[in-house]
């Protein structure tokens, strides 16, 4: 039967009797069997212009000067023979193993009588045994071009005998000696040549393995990184684009497909790369891409310095960046905490106790007392500033989870607030189904932090204590949700303003000056923002939930 491949072949016109052209997509067999294929051709050329003298009745010496009729009846033989030969490949039947041994020994069988038709080794027929020892080598890798080689090399004595003691013709020993070393040295030759060439296709085996290998390593990691990566040519199409970018750029497999210009898929990226190319692959300034609410952070880097190379672009959620710095700052002032709360609390237990000891003591005076007093007082401040920056590296992760903002809120000031201070504080939110993606511990840490700063820096207006005005609403122009907290009191003085999130930063004398630092650290580590807004009726903070937008848009 004809194979899938032959099929298609015929069928688009390309179909050959003996030899189909050689496509790089061939499985195993037709490559095992296209050797054949290439033998038979010459067989057939070289059968034909024997079976030509006899249909043009063509006499050329020495072929067929001793026995004529035999030298007619074995070149139509050969030339029949290959014809069916042509067939026999073609269908692929018999086994293949078979066909290499019987096709060379037609061929050395034929050849030997042509030759013993032509008067023997003087004709120089013997020549045309070369070929077929060596395609033995190829065809059985080397494994009977030795054993051929010397059972032509005895056949050719034979013949030389036979032809001497018959028809009285001069033997020719010595040539027919050469012409057994040349066939040994051809098998030799051959064998070598062929194990080389063994060689060589198990190392180009191996290489091609090892390629394909790294071609699907180097396609998992690219496409489970978190940085968006995308690589293109020096057109500008688009080659490879990772999970990563394809979410950032908002693209499917289906339009990428369809569209591979990178100009077609982000005309602002396209720009940008075009104008990076213009500058001949120098080092730009730092580039950044607005996608929505995302601030991407673009990297150029060539793949080579010729200027068809093609081009790597890495691009990085600037918040993403922030986020895990955030990340590595908080560990780093974990381990630091730990430190130094085993080195300063016990000497600070030490202090406090015999503080304690003294001002319960009879014989100290009232000026002393109020020692001890200041004493215990700050030791207590030192105490708490410890565990304030405790809490903060705590936890060196965060475990987000969506909240619906207003019920939150509600809850917290029904759970942690006073009812006299909760009557101080007014909640007014735009919607009660905005939902952001945060962690609650921090979420709780920020908001007390925030309501117990408002409530301390309360002050009278008119003889009268305004109260607190919490807000929760969504950006009109982005759709960001944001809380507000907000008290009626002193505006912080401008000079201020830029120290209020530094870590002990504090005009209270009781204070530690790490609430608002710890609170915008801890918004920084959910991917969110906590900044001071500047309004005439007093000081305002607000938490922009930057990585919650997606959970409120309409479907």
């Amino acid at each position: 039967m004809l194979t899938a491949t032959e099929s298609s072949h015929k069928k688009q016109g390309k179909f050959s009797l003996f030899l189909n052209k050689f496509e790089p997509d061939f499985n195993p067999q037709q490559k095992a069997w296209r050797p054949l294929h290439l033998l038979n051709l010459y067989r057939l050329l070289i059968s034909g212009i024997f079976a030509s003298f006899l249909f043009f009745n063509i006499t050329l010496n020495p072929f067929g000067s001793t026995y004529p009729e035999l030298f007619k009846i074995v070149s139509l033989a050969y030339f029949s023979g290959s014809l069916l030969i042509g067939v026999t490949i073609r269908w692929h039947w018999p086994a293949l193993w078979l066909q290499n041994h019987v096709h060379i020994i037609f061929d050395l069988g034929i050849i030997l009588l042509i030759m013993h038709a032509s008067g023997g080794v003087k004709s120089g027929v013997g020549l045309l045994f070369i070929l077929p020892i060596a395609a033995i080598s190829i065809l059985s890798f080397g494994r009977s071009s030795l054993f051929y080689a010397a059972l032509i090399t005895l056949a050719l004595f034979f013949d030389q005998g036979y032809l001497h003691l018959i028809l009285d013709i001069s033997p020719a020993y010595t040539q027919t000696g050469l012409l057994g070393a040349t066939l040994f040295i051809t098998a030799l030759l051959s064998n070598y040549l062929v194990n080389k060439s063994e060689e060589s296709i198990e190392i180009a085996s191996q290489k091609t393995i090892d390629l394909a290998n790294m071609e699907q390593l180097t396609q998992f990691i690219m496409q489970r990184m978190q940085t968006a990566v995308i690589v293109v040519d020096y057109l500008g199409n688009i080659k490879l684009m990772n999970h990563t970018a394809k979410n950032i750029l908002q693209l499917t497999d289906k339009e990428l497909n369809k569209h591979k210009s990178l100009m077609h898929s982000s005309a602002e990226l396209g720009i940008m790369l075009q104008q990076w190319q213009a500058k001949t692959h120098q080092k730009t300034d730092e580039l950044v891409l607005k996608k929505g609410t995302l601030e991407l952070d673009i990297k150029f880097a060539a793949l080579a310095h010729s200027p068809e190379s093609g081009t790597v672009i890495f691009l990085q959620d600037k918040a993403r960046i922030i986020h895990e710095a955030q990340q590595l700052k908080l560990a780093s002032l974990g381990r630091l905490s730990a430190s130094i709360a085993h080195e300063i609390r016990n000497p600070l237990t030490a202090i406090c106790h015999s503080s304690q000891l003294l001002n319960e003591s009879e014989y100290i005076d009232k000026s002393d007392k109020r020692l001890t007093e200041i004493i215990e007082t700050h030791a207590i401040r030192i105490n708490e500033i410890i565990t304030t920056v405790l809490e903060l590296s705590r936890r060196k992760t965060t475990t987000q989870e969506i909240v619906n903002l207003s019920q939150w809120i509600k809850t917290f000031l029904n759970d942690n607030i006073s009812l006299a201070q909760q009557d101080c504080i007014t909640l007014n939110s735009a919607s009660d189904d905005i939902k952001v993606l945060f962690d609650t511990q921090h979420l709780y840490q920020i908001i007390n932090n925030l309501v117990q700063n408002a409530l301390f820096h309360r002050v009278e207006i008119d003889h009268d204590l305004h109260n607190i005005i919490m807000t929760i609403g969504m950006t009109p122009d982005n759709h960001i949700p944001y809380l507000q907290v907000m008290n009626y009191g002193t505006v912080i003085p401008k000079i201020n303003r830029d120290k209020i999130f530094e870590p002990f930063f504090t005009t209270e004398a009781s204070g530690t000056g790490l609430g608002l630092y710890i609170a915008r650290e801890m918004t920084s580590c959910n991917a969110s923002q906590l900044k001071y807004i500047e309004i005439d009726e007093g000081p305002c903070f607000q938490l922009d939930f930057l990585n919650s937008t997606f959970l409120n848009l309409k479907e």
